[in-house]
Parts: C-alpha cells; structure tokens; sequence
C-alpha cells in the first residue's frame, strides 16, 4: 500500500535529488584522466561551455594536478563546436583558458591545447586575442606525439 508523504517532506528529498544529481553532472562534464603518458592528464571537452561549467573544469584541473602529480596537462577541444562557446563568448573563453593555462604554468604544469576545428581555430583568430603563448596541435594524437618526442618517449609495436 502506498504511503502518502508530507509535501514538505517530498519537497525536501526531491531539492536532495536535484543536488546529488548536480554533482554529478559536474564530476562527469569535465573528467580528468590519468594518460598512459607518465605524469600527464588529460581533460576531454565536450558540450556547451558556460561560466558554471568553465569554472568548475579550472578548479577540477588545477586541484586534480596535485594529486595527479602531473607536469601536464592535455586539454582537448575536440568535442566542442562554435554553437558550444556562445553562450560564454569566444573571448571569454580565451580569457578562461588563458586563466587555466597561467595557474598551471604557476604550478610548474604544461599545458597543451588540442583539437580546434578549423572553423573554431579562425573564430579565436578573429577574435584577435593573442595565443602566442599557447602550445597547440591540431589534433590529440599530434599533442601526443609532441609530449612523447618531449620527455624521450616512443610506442615500440610488441609481438606477442
């Protein structure tokens, strides 16, 4: 038999709900991953960026890397379109990222930026912000290849 709850109550377990499942939209939306690279993470992007989201992804990054103990960071773009940056703003975005990559170059972290479409590489062209001091490839597997040639590493074909 079904028991009815009071409202207040069921008001109270469901604003609980909503949290917990917040949380965890934000532990997935910006996964950082150990790379079989040693002492690198890698932070794949996917989806729309917003001032809630880019926030939570710089405190993740920058927080994960001491218990990481990584000396890098692949950021890859690869999952993200112009339609994803509108509501935050292609200038914005550089200013976040250009955020990112100063609190972890003050960490002494790498950063490296991959995956720019060439229609999302010509927008923050034009945006005119300066990203000179970005390292960027093309494409994820060019950011590693880039890493691995960097600290002396190459992949060996095994027999088995």
């Amino acid at each position: 038999m079904n028991e009815l709850k009071n409202p207040e109550e069921e008001i109270l377990q469901l604003k609980e709900r909503i949290e917990e499942c917040e949380r965890l939209i934000d532990e997935l939306s910006a996964p950082i991953i150990p790379s079989i690279i040693p002492d690198t993470m890698l932070v794949p992007l996917t989806g729309t960026l917003n001032e809630k989201r880019i926030d939570n992804i710089k405190n993740k990054v920058l927080f994960s890397i001491q218990k990481q103990k990584a000396d890098t960071v692949v950021v890859d773009f690869t999952g993200i379109s112009q339609l994803e940056v509108e509501e935050l703003g292609m200038q914005n975005l550089i200013y976040q990222i250009t955020e990112i990559q100063t609190g972890l170059r003050m960490m002494g972290v790498e950063t490296i930026f991959v995956g720019f479409s060439p229609n999302f590489a010509h927008e923050i062209v034009i945006s005119g912000v300066d990203t000179s001091q970005f390292i960027t490839h093309a494409t994820f597997r060019d950011g590693l290849k880039y890493l691995m040639g960097k600290k002396g590493l190459e992949f060996k074909i095994v027999e088995i």
